[in-house]
Formats: C-alpha cells, structure tokens, sequence
C-alpha cells in the first residue's frame, strides 16, 4: 500500500513537472513565434460573421469578403492606434525636450527639500535628530546614484525599443496577411481538422474551445473597461489640475494600474507625498482624492465585470504572480494568473 502511494506520488510529481516544462517551452519560445497566427485565428473568428453576410446578401466570393473586412479591420485599427500613438510621442518629444532643464533643477529642488527636512528634523529630540541627519545625508546620496542608474536604464530601454522596431513591424504585417488569408480559407481548415481528428475528439476540442473563448472574451473585456475607465478618470483629473502631458500620464499610470499587485496608488500617493515635501498642499490633496477616486470606482466595477471568471484562492492568485515574475518578470505576472483561471474554467466543466 506505502509503495503505491510512492508511486503515485511520484508519476504526479513527474506529471506536473513534465506539464511545467512544456509550459515554459511553450510560453518562452512558441508564443512569441506564433502569436500572429494566433492574433489572426481570433480576428478571422470575429469577422467570420461579417464575411458570411457579405456572401449571402451582396454575393461577393469569400476570398474578396476577406480582403474587404481585414482592410477594414487594419483602417479602424491602424486610425485609432495611429491617433493615440501620435498624441503620446508628441507629449513624450515635448518632454523629452524638457528633460535637460528637468534634470539641472534637480540638485537645487533637493537642496530646498533637504532644508526642509532638517528644520524638521531640528525639532527632533536630540538623541533622534543625529539618526535622522544621517538618514537624509544618506538618502541624498543614493538619490543621486539612483537618478544616474535611472537615466542608464531609460536609453538603454530606448536603444532596445528601437532594436526590436524592425521585428514589431514585421510581426503586424504577418498579422494582418494572416488575418485574410485564415479567414478566406476559414472553411478548408475546419474541414481539415474535422477529417483529421476523430469525433471525442472533436467534442472535447469544441468543449474546451467555447471555456477558453467564454473566459478569454470576459477577462479581456473586463480589462479593458477597467483600463478604459481609469485611464478617463486620471486624464480628468490631470485636466482639472492642468498638469503637463496629461495624456501621456494617464496612459502611463493605466498600464502601472492594469499589472497585477500594482495600482494608481503606487505613482499618485508617493507624487501627493513629494508635492506636500514641496509645500504644494492642494495638488497633495487633489492626487489624494484622485487616487480614492480610481481606487472606490475600481473596487466597485471589478467584482461585477471579473466574477465569472473569479472563484480562485488569493494564496493561488498570489503564487501565481510569484512564479510568473520569477519566470518571465512583468509579463509572467499578467499571463500566469490568467492561466490559472482558465485552469480554474476548464477543471468546472
């Protein structure tokens, strides 16, 4: 009895390990290789109904119903990203020619803040003020090495974003001829890969099919309402206090807020923070109310919008974002907790 239990024991470690290896192989190296052919199976799934009435009612042949909705598909899509790109490299060129001036004001702001923290610090026991005096030198000083390693790591994240350009545009020029031609041979590959498999296997193909697009359509609609929703509420917020590149700020504070553990809060409090170390006490209380702002809609719309995809553990969810950023950093952190809920749907069915 004890050595079929070892056994056991041991074909279920050897199972999960054998499943972890492919899922590392297959997340590492096939994802990046056939994320466009995936991006065109869906897109071709989405305009399939499309392309069928233009078949029916207007009698055009599949193949030019094809190329008339994926040309479509790039105009709406290529106007709507070409539009928000245009307006954040314009807020991004603008501040980037700000950025010299930025940077000599910095040892004068730091200055006027480190007077200001020594005459609080002067009131201060005395057997405390020496620990914080040499807090704030220390902190001087490595605000200063931190500033250097920052500005380091910005161009070298420029030097790698201009790297990869040429590979991003190859891969959405792939995308876009995947889409026409998947979905103008749409009907082929159903009946190839009827023909090819048997018909249990067709019924858990189809069943595994509808839980991973029922939970797929919901989770990113889900994410992308709650993106939409705080991306509006901080570009109002930056509009009321006509805070320079509102836009650009909002968006970048979206995707902080979209990443798991992250959220608003993680840019905003420590801005109101600084903005109250510089005697700026309205715009302190104003970043204040627009965090509780997002933080109260946010609590409010995510247990609505993300409950049928819910019903995991925290600690689960909290392993999850562990291992996926030890595994692949921020993106593991996004992508594992979302296979733990598909894991999640299929294992209900």
């Amino acid at each position: 009895m004890y050595e079929t239990r070892v056994k056991r024991l041991l074909l279920w470690f050897s199972a999960a390990a054998a499943a972890a290896a492919s899922l590392y192989v297959a997340l590492r190296f096939l994802l990046p290789w056939l994320l466009p052919f995936f991006i065109a199976a869906a897109m071709a799934a989405v305009i399939e109904p499309a392309v069928r009435w233009l078949q029916t009612r207007l009698r055009f042949k599949r193949g030019f119903s094809s190329l008339v909705l994926t040309l479509f598909l790039l105009f709406v899509l290529g106007g709507l990203l070409s539009l928000l790109g245009t307006a954040l490299t314009g807020e991004a060129y603008a501040l980037l020619r700000r950025v010299p001036a930025l940077l000599a004001a910095i040892p004068e702001t730091l200055r006027a803040l480190l007077a200001r923290l020594e005459r609080c610090a002067a009131l201060c026991p005395p057997w405390l003020r020496e620990a914080v005096e040499d807090t704030l030198t220390r902190s001087v000083t490595d605000a200063g090495a931190l500033l250097g390693t920052v500005t380091e790591r910005l161009l070298t994240a420029l030097g790698s974003l201009v790297t990869i350009l040429p590979r991003l545009l190859l891969a959405a020029a792939t995308s876009v001829l995947a889409i026409y031609f998947t979905s103008s041979a749409l009907p082929e590959l159903r009946t190839a890969i009827t023909q090819s498999t048997s018909a249990a296997t067709r019924r858990n193909l189809a069943s595994l099919r509808r839980v991973f697009s029922r939970s797929v359509s919901r989770w990113l609609r889900a994410e992308l309402t709650l993106c939409a929703v705080t991306f509006a509420e901080l570009l109002a917020g930056f509009w009321f206090l006509r805070q320079p590149y509102a836009l650009l700020l909002a968006f970048l504070i979206t995707l902080v807020d979209a990443l798991p553990v992250f959220g608003t809060g993680t840019v905003l409090l420590p801005w109101a923070l600084v903005a109250v170390l510089m005697q700026n006490t309205p715009k302190a209380l104003c970043l204040a109310l627009l965090y509780l702002v997002t933080l109260t809609v946010r609590n409010m719309l995510e247990p609505r919008l993300l409950g049928a995809v819910a019903g995991v553990p925290p600690i689960l969810s909290l392993l999850a974002m562990y291992l996926g950023f030890c595994t692949f950093g921020v993106g593991g952190m996004v992508l594992f907790p979302f296979a733990l809920l598909l894991a999640s749907q299929f294992r209900r069915q």
